[in-house]
């Protein structure tokens, strides 16, 4: 087998995110306009709460939500936020 081992997680994330993006009106960028960059690290913080709450309690899923879940949904974020930074550059962030 040749190619990037990673691809197949990375277009699934990037489906993951486009269907979401789609059903929930790109509400990530619309939280972080009206509350600004704090929403990033709470979003974030959320998901690390998550998974240390699985971790911690050895259940792989709980509530409909698998560990597996709860990462590629902190992935997302961390695409989201990166995304955000670069198209408000100018705006609010000077990376």
């Amino acid at each position: 087998m040749c190619g990037n081992i990673f691809q197949k997680y990375t277009d699934n994330l990037a489906n993951v995110l486009q269907s979401k993006n789609k059903a929930y009106g790109d509400s990530f960028t619309k939280s972080v306009d009206k509350y600004g960059l704090s929403v990033i690290g709470v979003r974030l913080s959320d998901k690390y709460n998550r998974i240390e709450h699985l971790i911690t309690n050895n259940e792989l899923k709980e509530n409909d939500e698998s560990l597996e879940d709860t990462l590629l949904d902190m992935a997302g974020y961390s695409i989201l936020a990166l995304r955000y930074l670069k198209e408000h550059k100018d705006e609010n962030y000077r990376g």
